[in-house]
């Protein structure tokens, strides 16, 4: 890594993020940072490689200052056989890079910080690399809990070990906030992705064939769910039931065509429309038209949430309080709940209203605040 030019009198963070999800949710916070004149430094291990570069674009956020890694040689990280390669690209790249790095963070007066964001293998990583440089460390979306170690797996360890590793949490809420017991707790009020969907345009087009009539959308692509058989088997044939009603555009995440494939399922989804992975504007687009979501992402029941849009998380458990009893169903892997959704999901919309503050604002007034720019 070239060593960044940083003005002599900037207040300079690190920001370390590896996934799409990540981005997305970091992406209004940087943008204020940048309008308002603050430099950070950005460091990406890029679990998701291939993905990264054109949500960048799409964000119109700066390419990294430094790729630690660039996933499973230069594809997405898969499987956990991709795991000890990458990890130890990163941890090797970050001692190669570390005195870089200490340089740019102590370029100007101000204190020095590390900022990660949420639940994966680079919010851990990247909190541990902020101790290692004797920073501080602050996690935005901290608090959010399962209690449960194995549902999600492994969101939850991740969680609670960026909760150890930080000392500012930028809490989304104050059930977040009341699950954290140590450290400088911030309640943002609400989940950045409240401001991440308003940076996509209203009349921006999917660029896929949407239906003239109602439709729905389908995302699944977690292991819990992939990888077992007899489960995804069922999921496909309730899916592909619904799909004799009302189109669905299923969206084929690598992963899930690959646990199709593998568990010989493929005629099990005759019915429904296959689409390719969509980045962040386009899907938004496509879920805005849709009549509900169906998914295992935690991450698009906050944005159902924020948009007022019926979902139903098929997994067994949450961390996530956002539309619960309101425009959002768990399943817990309940079919006859799922049926339930699917036969009317119009019924399920959000009763409360929003709040009416950025979160992203209030990050960056506090570490406006609190002397890191």
């Amino acid at each position: 890594m070239a060593r960044p030019h940083v003005d002599s009198q900037a207040l300079v963070i690190l920001v370390v993020y590896g996934t799409t999800g990540e981005l997305i949710k970091l992406a209004p916070v940087l943008n204020r940072l940048r309008q308002r004149g603050h430099a950070y430094l950005s460091a990406t291990t890029a679990q998701q490689v291939e993905q990264i570069p054109p949500l960048l674009q799409q964000l119109e956020l700066p390419a990294p200052d430094l790729w630690l890694g660039r996933g499973a040689g230069g594809r997405d990280l898969r499987t956990n056989s991709d795991v000890p390669r990458w990890l130890a690209t990163v941890l090797t790249r970050f001692v190669r890079h570390g005195r870089g790095l200490r340089h740019g963070l102590r370029a100007g007066p101000g204190k020095p910080l590390v900022l990660v964001h949420g639940d994966t293998m680079t919010t851990v990583l990247g909190a541990s690399m902020g101790r290692a440089l004797r920073t501080g460390v602050a996690h935005i979306e901290g608090g959010l809990r399962s209690y449960d170690w194995r549902n999600p797996f492994p969101e939850e360890l991740n969680r609670r070990a960026a909760s150890r590793l930080a000392r500012i949490h930028y809490a989304p809420g104050s059930w977040a906030a009341s699950n954290l017991k140590s450290g400088t707790i911030v309640d943002t009020g609400s989940n950045t992705i409240r401001d991440s969907l308003q940076m996509v345009p209203a009349d921006f087009a999917p660029p896929v064939n949407v239906p003239d009539e109602p439709y729905g959308v389908v995302s699944i692509h977690r292991y819990e769910l992939l990888g077992d058989r007899d489960l995804l088997a069922h999921t496909l044939d309730v899916l592909e039931a619904q799909a004799r009603r009302m189109p669905l555009l299923f969206v084929d995440h690598p992963v899930t065509a690959a646990a199709i494939d593998k568990h010989g399922l493929a005629s099990s989804a005759t019915n429904l429309r296959r689409i390719p992975r969509l980045t962040f504007f386009p899907f938004i687009a496509l879920l805005r038209g849709s009549e509900f979501l169906f998914t295992d992402s935690g991450g698009s029941q906050e944005e159902c949430y924020y948009l007022d849009h019926p979902a139903l998380i098929h997994r067994m458990k949450t961390e996530r309080r956002e539309g619960l009893g309101e425009n959002v169903v768990l399943s817990k892997f309940d079919f006859d709940v799922v049926r339930d959704f699917l036969s009317d999901p119009s019924k399920h919309r959000r009763t409360g209203g929003l709040p009416d503050t950025s979160p992203s604002d209030a990050i960056v007034a506090d570490l406006v605040e609190r002397g890191f720019v």
